[in-house]
């Protein structure tokens, strides 16, 4: 409990404990749409005088 939800207050429309619930299955959700997305490959060529690779990218 926080020390702000002790004193009176006006009511809220939501409580922590919902926007928290609503949140969680917000995230779930997304979290499942993009797990069922194909896979996608990517490849990049990028060349610089030197010869380093000025683009290093991880993607998962």
């Amino acid at each position: 409990m926080r020390l702000a939800e002790i004193g009176l207050q006006r009511p809220r429309a939501k409580s922590p404990k919902t926007r928290d619930l609503i949140n969680l299955l917000l995230c779930h959700g997304a979290r499942a749409w993009r797990y069922s997305q194909p896979e996608a490959r990517i490849h990049l060529h990028v060349t610089s005088p030197d010869g380093s690779a000025p683009v290093q990218l991880r993607l998962r």
